[in-house]
């Protein structure tokens, strides 16, 4: 019995390590600036956030090498989960992205402009469990920061890199 505890609270120590490491505490802070100001190339995803996962696999098809970004139209606190739209893509310059939907007619152009927002970086774990942790602690942020600065129509988007996410609130 003894012999269990102590493995019990072996794996305990393990999972809350794991989590720490992909930043469980960690505080994230909101900054103001431009941002924007890239197209992206990708397929059109409707449905729960959560699971454009499967977009964001189709466009790492094609463009293996490319910066991933993805873009959510909709608040999920006034949208039903299953008409969320969203856009997973990858950064191109004009010509790319008119070269990519011509070779891949499934593929969509859409345009971020460049414009005020609110941001904020995650560089916590790398993988799956850093990504929902990062989500988790950016948006509430965000949102804190954004009350009454948004519009109806604002959009938010992550941008993806090896040094980790940034999300951002257009303003």
């Amino acid at each position: 019995m003894k012999k269990v505890l102590w493995i019990v609270l072996a794996l305990v120590a393990l999972v809350f390590g794991f989590l720490i490491s992909q930043g469980l505490y960690r505080t994230v802070e909101v900054e103001q600036g431009e941002q924007g100001g890239f197209i992206l190339v990708g397929v059109v995803h409707v449905g729960p956030y959560m699971e454009i996962g499967g977009a964001f696999a189709k466009v790492k098809t094609q463009f293996p090498d490319g910066e991933l970004a993805g873009i959510y139209y909709d608040n999920p606190e006034f949208v039903p989960e299953d008409s969320l739209r969203s856009f997973a893509g990858v950064k191109v310059s004009a010509t790319e992205g008119l070269e990519a939907i011509a070779a891949h007619p499934r593929f969509r152009l859409v345009e971020i402009e460049k414009g005020p927002a609110l941001y904020t970086e995650w560089s916590g774990g790398s993988g799956v469990v850093g990504m929902i942790l990062g989500t988790m602690k950016a948006y509430p942020a965000l949102k804190a920061a954004r009350e009454g600065l948004c519009t109806k129509n604002s959009i938010a988007f992550e941008e993806y890199s090896d040094a980790g996410t940034r999300y951002v609130m257009k303003l």
